[in-house]
């Protein structure tokens, strides 16, 4: 946490995701500014107390219930993560805790089983299909998008990267790219390659490739959130 002592308190600024939860509202009391804060989570015992802390660009609040359950637990994953299906069946859990995935997540395997009795999710999940009825059966907030692929395995990235003709070649079969954040396909790739080594892609981000691949990548995305952008090839590097 990125906080700045003044005069009458403290200033928190400057991250994607405040987490409030474990807080008391005394300690609230203390913070004299929240600002440029992504996400903030805050349970709804403290959402009175955070309302009267000034705050400035701040993108989403999401207030947490409390366990009716005095021996239930909130679980949360947060940020830039990839997790198995298994993470759902909440394993030597109480079915009445709650799961809380704020952030891009993906999940990496199918939900079999869900243990939970409450799940919160703020920002984008991309899971299999199949998937559907058991997560929604139980999601009781959503903030963001669920995007579900039908690939078994899909090949994930996450970050930044860029591919080029010897990735592709290196491919045995088909593939499904799921692909979180912001990417290059190097000039080098032409139609007839990525045509035959991916059957699918799910874009969440900005994907920038050759201009002629652009109308294949389009029809290839059964997801795009963000940018598929055509490149010419004066503008590569060293061109």
């Amino acid at each position: 946490m990125e906080s700045i002592t003044q005069g009458q308190g403290v200033t928190i600024e400057n991250l994607g995701m405040l987490d409030l939860t474990g807080k008391k509202t005394d300690e609230l009391s203390g913070i004299a500014l929240i600002q440029n804060v992504g996400l903030i989570l805050v349970p709804q015992s403290l959402s009175d107390a955070l309302m009267k802390v000034p705050q400035r660009n701040v993108g989403l609040t999401v207030s947490l219930p409390e366990p009716t359950n005095p021996d239930a637990k909130m679980k949360l994953y947060t940020g830039q993560l990839t997790l198995s299906g298994e993470v759902f069946s909440n394993a030597g859990g109480s079915p009445d805790d709650i799961l809380v995935i704020a952030g891009q997540v993906v999940i990496s395997s199918p939900i079999v089983n869900v243990g939970y009795g409450d799940i919160i999710i703020a920002g984008q999940i991309l899971a299999p299909k199949g998937s559907e009825a058991l997560l929604s059966a139980k999601l009781t907030r959503l903030t963001g998008q669920i995007i579900y692929y039908k690939s078994d395995a899909p090949r994930i990235f996450i970050g930044n990267d860029s591919f080029s003709r010897s990735f592709f070649e290196l491919i045995d079969s088909p593939m499904s790219m799921a692909l979180v954040g912001n990417y290059e396909i190097e000039q080098d790739v032409d139609i007839a390659l990525m045509k035959q080594k991916v059957s699918e892609l799910i874009l969440i981000g900005n994907l920038t490739a050759p201009k002629p691949l652009v109308p294949l990548l389009q029809l290839l995305a059964e997801v795009k959130l963000g940018d598929i952008t055509g490149k010419d090839d004066a503008d590569a590097p060293g061109a």
